[in-house]
């Protein structure tokens, strides 16, 4: 938690610091004053560290036209437990609503459901980027929402 916290504070490389349940986007492609455990630098990033323990949240994916990108979710023991993105569930415009351990009830119309196993969890979003040309299309593309 202590991380999470710092990251809601601080931010973590070049992702500025962001709320629970919104996230941070890298404004550039990482150089090497950037310190992020294994960064590339053929990839813009984004960070949400989401809080289900009010219930649940929703989160809406752009259409990123074939583009490579995903989103991964990691517990507060840093275990994956879900992918978004163009492997696993393809580059459309998608709803996915991320519930709490245990939850019951009905999911929006088209909306997948992620639950969390955990009350807190971290969302570490991943961008193609093809240099510093492509930037100013990766991040109109990377605009993740949740609410």
């Amino acid at each position: 938690m202590q991380e999470v916290s710092r990251f809601t504070r601080e931010g973590i490389g070049s992702v500025s610091a962001s709320p629970s349940n919104a996230f941070g986007h890298a404004p550039a492609l990482a150089g090497p004053e950037d310190r992020f455990v294994s960064i590339n630098n053929d990839t813009i990033y984004s960070i949400a560290q989401v809080d289900v323990s009010g219930g649940p949240v929703l989160l809406r994916v752009p259409d990123t036209a074939g583009r490579y990108y995903v989103l991964q979710f990691v517990d507060v023991w840093t275990e994956n437990f879900a992918y978004v993105g163009r492997r696993a569930t393809g580059t459309a415009a998608g709803s996915f609503l991320l519930v709490p351990p245990g939850w019951q009830g009905d999911p929006p119309s088209g909306a997948g459901v992620i639950e969390f196993p955990t009350a807190v969890g971290t969302i570490v979003g991943r961008w193609a980027c093809d240099g510093p040309a492509d930037l100013a299309a990766v991040q109109a593309a990377c605009r993740c929402a949740t609410t």
